[in-house]
């Protein structure tokens, strides 16, 4: 079941502000006792799914600029959670994938993530049509940032 806000806003970017707000402490309660932070988790994941990944790749799928997904990137490999190996097609670029103790963190955040995200699931309805709708949100923010950028 869906419910709506009790309280109208001026725009859809802030509604995309609250519901980022709540769903922001939705994971940060259920993920308390988490060995990963919900970001870091969220890195984790985008490396476990789709990995071996290139980092200018893994940081388009979690949608952060590249020099922040440099610092996760960082933090991933002095804790011994990330294995880099050369990109085949190009030397200079590399793959990452989740070491053991990696995939061993990321299984143990998981088990905090997924109540809320059943629980969350459950309220939504209709998954798929979430999903396809904040697939219209990522492709509108993506070019909307791109004609700005291009204005100067």
């Amino acid at each position: 079941m869906v419910v709506s806000c009790p309280v109208a806003r001026s725009s859809l970017l802030f509604d995309l502000f609250a519901a980022n707000q709540r769903v922001k402490s939705l994971i940060t309660k259920a993920m308390a006792r988490s060995p990963l932070q919900p970001d870091e988790y969220a890195v984790y994941s985008g490396v476990v799914e789709f990995g071996p990944i290139a980092p200018t790749d893994l940081a388009d799928v979690v949608g952060m600029p590249p020099t922040t997904l440099s610092h996760y990137i960082r933090r991933m490999r002095e804790a011994g959670h990330l294995v880099e190996q050369r990109k085949p097609t190009d030397g200079r670029s590399r793959l990452l994938t989740l070491s053991a103790a990696g995939m061993t963190a990321h299984r143990a955040a998981n088990r905090t993530f997924e109540p809320a995200y059943a629980a969350f699931v459950k309220r939504v309805g209709d998954e798929a049509a979430v999903k396809a709708a904040i697939a219209v949100i990522e492709s509108a923010a993506r070019g909307a940032r791109a004609e700005l950028t291009a204005k100067g």
